[in-house]
């Protein structure tokens, strides 16, 4: 076995189930039975950073349907006009309840969307949610169209005509149902179903667009109730599936405060897709470099590669007029990730694409420094720094703060400076000076972004990065420190000052 057979992925699990499916099951880890959590309806909430596996996670789901278990649908958020949902018109006066009565209609569309499409369940055999669906999809609230419809309800109150016959014509007497008033029949009917198989909505993209937006709070706090309640009703009933929300810890944090239940729901409901470990020194037991050895095996039929075996012990670095010095490959490669699997990953693969290019020497049983080299730039330039840049997107102006960010800190030009070196930065790359709050937030979105940290202790001698702790705090007057794969990047020398 040679380290350029190695298989590491596509940065997007998407585009990886699309283009080999089998591979991407095969190789799919599934960290301490996420998937049985999930199917089994006791957890609905998937939490963790960016880049840990939230989305591999739906499509593995999605992917691995012709097993028989179970039916996926996976549905992305950007594709809604999020803005739109707190003035859905659903008979109510506006206003919390009446977002979150929006969002369990959204939410039950889809689900029964899904549920339709299995013809072994008894809603085959209801003629009345049947008729009912098919004045959905007419009204655009089920199918390809539901965006322009929720658009269209924004501004009128949608009257959905009831069919001449089942319980609903005998137990309503008006002609007309609105969004309101039907909600309680479709919890019904996707809670009183039976099937052989388990019925999984699940939810994504709600990273970027809700990254930070205060504007989008109130609607996001409304989803993450909406489903909460919904799925406790699925639960007791004893229902055939449920509904998955796939949100960044960071995000449900901040939106907790409006929700009564969000430590209960964290509790008993969530689970985080965290790799790290909080404390102590894992090293190459930790679970990230566990799920590399656990990928790259599984593809080739095994249960795991040790794929720093393929690695010298330690890494040269410095030298060309400067000092040098040995750095232990297992730090050195994690210096250069926020310590998420899908950074890793790509940096196992850039490296298995250096190797595999033929440009080197060949290295034998343990790989060359000039590969290893080679493998960290291409991932740093190629990968890392946009990375970075998308970071920014779900902010108001993204793009723009991104690249005058970035720009800034290319122009600060070393690995270690402060406020009043990155606001110089700034004036030097926009042409103007930059207010207070400007720095403020450009600042707080590198940090977040993982492109910088912060020096903590009167000695100077912790660096102290967001993806590291979810708690840990910016210190904007302080010294901040450049990301070891951005010093490569951008081709800046190490502690320059």
């Amino acid at each position: 076995m040679r380290y350029k057979d190695l298989y590491f992925g596509l940065s997007d699990s998407r585009n990886e189930a699309s283009e080999d499916n089998e591979a991407f099951i095969k190789s799919y880890v599934d960290l301490k039975g996420a998937v049985q959590s999930v199917l089994q309806g006791r957890k609905f909430l998937i939490l963790g950073p960016k880049g840990t596996g939230k989305s591999a996670l739906a499509w593995y789901l999605k992917e691995t349907e012709p097993e028989g278990t179970h039916l996926a649908r996976v549905d992305d958020a950007s594709a809604l006009p999020l803005a739109e949902v707190p003035r859905l018109q659903t008979g109510q006066v506006s206003g919390p309840e009446r977002t979150v009565v929006a969002w369990k209609f959204i939410l039950l569309c889809n689900y029964l969307e899904l549920m339709l499409r299995d013809q072994g369940c008894s809603i085959q055999r209801d003629t009345e949610v049947r008729r009912v669906a098919k004045l959905l999809r007419d009204f655009g609230f089920m199918g390809d169209a539901s965006g322009r419809a929720l658009v269209k309800a924004s501004t009128t109150t949608v009257s959905i005509p009831i069919p001449k016959l089942g319980d609903l014509y005998k137990r309503e007497s008006k002609p007309t149902l609105n969004i309101y008033n039907l909600i309680p029949y479709m919890e019904d009917w996707v809670c009183n179903q039976e099937s052989a198989v388990r019925h999984i909505l699940l939810l994504d993209g709600l990273d970027s667009i809700f990254l930070n937006d205060s504007k989008y709070d109130e609607s996001l706090s409304s989803l993450v109730q909406a489903a909460y309640a919904l799925n406790q009703k699925l639960r007791s009933t004893r229902a055939t599936g449920s509904i998955v929300l796939l949100l960044r810890n960071d995000v449900f944090a901040r939106i907790s405060l409006s929700l009564p239940d969000s430590q209960k729901m964290r509790d008993d409901f969530s689970y985080d897709l965290d790799w790290r470990v909080m404390s102590g020194q894992a090293g190459i037991h930790a679970p990230l470099m566990e799920l590399v050895n656990r990928k790259a095996g599984q593809a080739l039929g095994m249960e795991s590669v040790d794929v720093l075996s393929f690695f010298p012990t330690r890494i040269r670095l410095g030298g060309r007029n400067g000092p040098v010095k040995w750095q232990k490959t297992f730090r050195y490669l994690m210096n250069m990730t926020r310590h998420t699997p899908r950074d890793l990953l790509r940096l196992f693969e850039e490296i298995r694409k250096a190797e595999a290019s033929g440009i080197f020497r060949a290295s034998g049983a343990t790989l060359s420094f000039e590969v290893i080299r080679e493998g960290v730039l291409q991932y740093a330039t190629k990968y890392f720094v946009g990375a970075i840049r998308n970071e920014f997107a779900g902010y108001e102006g993204g793009p723009e703060s991104a690249a005058l960010a970035i720009s800034a800190l290319k122009v600060v030009g070393k690995q270690v400076f402060d406020r009043t070196e990155f606001e110089s930065a700034i004036e030097e790359v926009s042409g103007e000076r930059p207010s207070h709050s400007e720095i403020e937030r450009l600042l707080t979105l590198l940090f977040y972004a993982g492109a910088i940290g912060n020096h903590v202790g009167r000695h100077e001698t912790y660096m102290q990065f967001y993806h590291r702790r979810d708690e840990a705090e910016i210190y904007t007057r302080g010294k901040f420190v450049l990301h070891h794969a951005l010093i490569h990047a951008w081709g800046m020398q190490r502690n320059a000052t």
